[in-house]
């Protein structure tokens, strides 16, 4: 088994401009915002396009929210022609990526969460979000199956990875079985997840001052041999060091682990959640 055995299909980028439906506290360090609108449904563009409804099958599709700049009230815009993103002359539209937590196409109910730790464009604007506040989106631009032919699964990420993790375990079969590993700043930032009965779920709390929380952890995991597949996200570094590990120490090939590094320690926002 390899990671591309997970089917990819590219999705043609539409910018939608929605609103605001819905608020919630999921925990002290994670807010989840319900947006609406017409355009998460098929829709003419200004430019007299038809655009596609709003799709996100993959457990892992993220999709870019648009904010103005500091003192101002409305987004810079890219340009989407035939499905492809460009960027008008002058400043670049202040975007940042997010997993599709949920989206419910017979309610037209997209969930974002964010997370609040420290500042940022996307987190302070999700504090002070109330319901028919406009918001910008665009994407998913691709998204891919889940993996086939898996006989376990090893799954670690922080808190940015939540969101995508709570949507690999809804989705996973029931007689699937692994490993999922989570670190969170906090002991009241864990969730109740639904995952099926063959997965085992382990938060690791932040505050105890371990270095490389993850990394330890997945050096303690009691490691299958058969078909396995891994799913890294978080902080870039520390990505890069897990999948390190699972490469050289515990000889997994490379194809078998699919990562991302959701942000950057040191860097102003998320590069990518």
């Amino acid at each position: 088994m390899s990671v591309s055995a997970r089917t990819l299909r590219l999705v043609p980028v539409a910018l939608r401009e929605l609103a605001v439906g819905r608020v919630v506290d999921v925990t002290s360090g994670m807010k989840r915002i319900t947006m609406t609108g017409s355009q998460l449904g098929e829709f003419t563009s200004p430019g007299g396009d038809l655009q596609p409804a709003f799709t996100s099958p993959g457990f892992d599709d993220d999709i870019r929210l648009l904010f103005p700049y500091p003192g101002e009230s409305e987004p810079v815009l890219p340009v989407i022609e035939n499905g492809r993103v460009t960027f008008a002359e002058g400043r670049r539209p202040i975007a940042r990526a997010y997993s599709v937590r949920r989206y419910d196409s017979e309610s037209r109910e997209l969930d974002v969460d964010f997370v609040l730790h420290g500042h940022g464009v996307a987190a302070d604007w999700a504090r002070r979000a109330r319901p028919g506040d406009p918001i910008h989106i665009a994407g998913p631009g691709k998204t891919q199956s889940l993996p086939a032919g898996c006989d376990w699964f090893l799954v670690a990420g922080d808190d940015t990875a939540i969101p995508a993790i709570a949507r690999l375990l809804e989705e996973l079969p029931c007689d699937a079985r692994g490993q999922v590993l989570i670190d969170v700043a906090e002991d009241d930032h864990r969730q109740e997840l639904t995952a099926p009965e063959g997965i085992e779920i382990s938060w690791i709390p932040r505050h105890t001052g371990t270095r490389h929380p993850l990394l330890n952890a997945i050096r303690g995991v009691n490691w299958h041999d058969n078909e396995r597949f891994a799913w890294l996200a978080g902080e870039q570094a520390e990505v890069q060091k897990m999948r390190r590990f699972l490469v050289k120490e515990r000889g997994v090939p490379k194809s078998d682990i699919d990562f991302t590094g959701y942000w950057k320690r040191g860097a102003a926002g998320l590069v990518g959640q």
